[in-house]
């Protein structure tokens, strides 16, 4: 019998992702460190990867978008041209992708939270022996 993990829509991914930062993180430190024991030695590679991972589920997480209020805002909104658009400030990017939905959710927990969630798991691995 295959266990399942009780996610909507792409909240599955919530877990392939910290576990591919941890994974990564034990690949690197046998690497740099050149000992098989280290990762299981030392708990500051998990609590990186938990961090790595809860920045990666929240740039890939949608941000609150503000709706426009009244009818010529949103006729202006859905319907914009080169004249309308303001040009991006320097350092911002005007793409963000976004991977996850609003509903979308691991074990009923929606996307949003999981970035706060992953780096109190990397600050219990960190301090648990």
């Amino acid at each position: 019998m295959v266990p399942m993990i009780i996610h909507r829509g792409r909240g599955g991914l919530i877990a392939v992702i910290p576990f591919m930062c941890l994974l990564a993180a034990d690949a690197y430190t046998r690497a740099h460190y050149k000992d098989e024991q280290y990762y299981q030695q030392h708990s500051w590679p998990k609590l990186v990867a938990c961090f790595v991972s809860a920045l990666l589920v929240w740039w890939l997480s949608p941000r609150d978008r503000q709706e426009p209020d009244t009818k010529a805002e949103r006729q202006k909104w859905l319907v914009s041209s080169s004249l309308d658009t303001v040009a991006p400030k320097n350092g911002t990017a005007p793409f963000k992708l976004t991977l996850f939905r609003e509903s979308d959710s691991l074990f009923f927990i929606p996307v949003k939270y999981w970035p706060l969630l992953l780096c109190g798991l990397g600050m219990i691995l960190y301090f648990m022996p």
